[in-house]
């Protein structure tokens, strides 16, 4: 007769470690699980909501590109990067500087460059195909743009997987501007007067003293 498998019987709770059927001494472990779950799936998402991240454009207001470079984005458009031009016109911190608007975003970036617009927005394009995004090709005529103050720029259209928009460039006192331009088609149609003003809001200022 084959012998019969013994049945390991499980030691009971004790009665003082017992509620409901549960073991007590389980539960720091299961509040502690549940105090988790409620900071990650509540709490945080409503202190994200409530902190607002909007830093809209008021007017009047410049950021400052470089030394002696600033321009004046469109008011009520978010600045998502940059430095505000401080006041008397002085520039205290310069940099790349994004502003956004319906998904539209307007990403002007500075560096030295001694040589024509042209010149830059070709290099521009062979560096931004060849490194960032293959995808990246330059369509359309190049057409030319003139700030407020008399530069002369070029920009282009451009397509890429990542989505469509428009390149410039711009050569003030021995900086070098690239402008990108992107978003949402029927956007940036209807942002198009408000792309434009700020392009040719670029313009040189008086440079810090060295």
């Amino acid at each position: 007769m084959p012998a019969i498998p013994s049945v390991t019987r499980r030691d009971r709770v004790p009665v003082e470690h017992r509620f409901l059927g549960l073991d007590t001494r389980s539960f720091p472990y299961a509040l502690f699980v549940i105090a988790v779950f409620l900071l990650s799936t509540v709490v945080v998402p409503r202190v994200d909501d409530a902190i607002a991240w909007d830093d809209p454009v008021e007017p009047g207001e410049q950021l400052a590109l470089a030394d002696g470079v600033a321009f004046t984005p469109a008011t009520g458009w978010n600045v998502e990067s940059g430095y505000r031009v401080g006041q008397g016109g002085s520039v205290e911190t310069s940099g790349t500087a994004t502003v956004a608007s319906d998904g539209v975003i307007l990403i002007v970036q500075p560096d030295d460059f001694d040589g024509t617009p042209t010149e830059l927005l070709e290099q521009v394009e062979k560096v931004t195909s060849a490194t960032y995004d293959p995808s990246f090709t330059a369509e359309g005529p190049v057409t030319t743009v003139t700030t407020d103050d008399g530069d002369v720029g070029v920009v282009q259209s451009y397509s890429s997987e990542q989505g469509d928009g428009m390149v410039g460039a711009l050569v003030i006192d021995g900086t070098g501007l690239r402008i990108t331009v992107y978003g949402p088609p029927a956007q940036l149609r209807a942002a198009a007067p408000e792309i434009e003003q700020m392009i040719t809001s670029v313009r040189a200022t008086e440079k810090e003293p060295a």
